[in-house]
């Protein structure tokens, strides 16, 4: 997920924030969106961001650490980790009173207490890189094992994505044990679940999707994605039954998973690495890194999908996390470095990252 920025790091700079109308000379839409704040952060490069709305707190996989914002109003960051560790992704588990925690260098799933911030366990999910990957995606292959992390409703388990290996491990927390595998092949992104038992899985290298039976543990089909080159970023909205697929060439494309039929491909910018669904307002929000533009749509009605906005962001801007209970959006930002070794990926320059909140825009009488 980081070829691109690593591409035009040094050439990276942040951008003067600005709402970019969505056509010219037309007054503001209601639902106009804004950054309207800018909170400092501590330092470190950032990967996947999940929010607990009950806890009002946002986790970030961010180098070493998961980074935590508290969301009620005072803006606090605290921290927690594992020594050596390279975090990809944080997902807030409630209802256990659990954070997962996705270590790439380690491959393994990491429990941690969500009040102490205690390690509870970490489960393997690999016996360490056993990937083929070749040409530009080589690099790639010891560095996300586990990656993403989605938790599959219908069963409980915790399907955690050996990008690198083209493996997804299914996890149960309660014998915390890996229980199940499925062998997809190639560079595996992000993953989403149906709540009916299947998992949604972008192929970076097959240019498509793979539908996980989670109970069998087996590929069950595969969508394709004509015109998309490496989809990275993936959501579902069980309302309407669409994936949401944001490809690296500038392409986003809607789905429907029942049927797998493509809907509607629309223009987003390129460099994108993550797609956000705000399911209660019908918002589907799409950040690219290399445009620096958030592409936000609606998909209320799937027939008519309708691009609302490209709000003007930052350059590197890719990743980030919705806040469902009041609509606001969550980007992690910085100024790109050159790597540090022996990360491949852009660093951030010391004291510059900061998290921009998008919101709806001030409207004036």
């Amino acid at each position: 997920m980081y070829k691109r920025l690593l591409a035009g790091v040094l050439l990276s700079m942040p951008l003067v924030c600005a709402v970019a109308p969505a056509a010219a000379g037309a007054p503001p839409a209601r639902d106009d969106y804004a950054i309207v704040a800018s909170i400092p952060g501590p330092d470190g490069m950032w990967d996947y961001a999940a929010i607990s709305a009950d806890e009002r707190r946002l986790y970030l996989a961010q180098g070493e650490h998961i980074s935590m914002l508290d969301l009620g109003g005072v803006n606090a960051w605290t921290q927690m980790g594992v020594p050596e560790a390279t975090w990809h992704g944080a997902v807030p588990l409630e209802s256990r009173g659990l954070v997962l925690g996705s270590n790439g260098r380690a491959h393994a799933l990491t429990l941690f207490d969500a009040r102490s911030h205690a390690l509870i366990a970490a489960v393997p999910t690999s016996g360490g890189p056993t990937s083929k990957l070749s040409g530009k995606m080589a690099a790639f292959a010891v560095l996300a094992d586990p990656d993403a992390v989605v938790v599959e409703p219908k069963s409980g388990l915790v399907a955690a994505v050996n990008g690198g290996s083209g493996e997804i491990a299914f996890v149960d927390l309660d014998r915390r044990a890996v229980v199940g595998r499925v062998q997809v092949g190639g560079k595996l992104e992000f993953a989403v679940a149906d709540g009916n038992g299947l998992v949604y899985v972008n192929s970076q290298t097959a240019h498509d999707i793979a539908v996980i039976d989670a109970r069998n543990f087996k590929v069950a089909r595969r969508i394709p994605l004509a015109g998309c080159t490496e989809p990275k970023g993936l959501a579902y909205d069980a309302g309407t039954d669409l994936l949401i697929s944001g490809c690296d060439n500038g392409v986003a494309k809607f789905v429907v998973a029942r049927s797998g039929k493509v809907v509607s491909s629309r223009k987003i910018g390129p460099g994108a690495d993550a797609v956000m669904l705000d399911p209660i307002r019908h918002r589907v929000f799409v950040p690219s890194g290399d445009a620096a533009i958030m592409s936000i749509f609606d998909i209320e009605d799937p027939a008519h999908i309708t691009l609302i906005q490209e709000l003007k962001t930052e350059a590197g801007v890719r990743l980030g996390a919705v806040d469902t209970r009041t609509g606001k959006v969550y980007l992690p930002a910085g100024t790109l470095a050159p790597p540090v070794p022996p990360r491949p990926w852009p660093s951030v320059a010391p004291g510059s990252f900061h998290m921009l909140v998008v919101g709806p825009a001030a409207r004036s009488e």
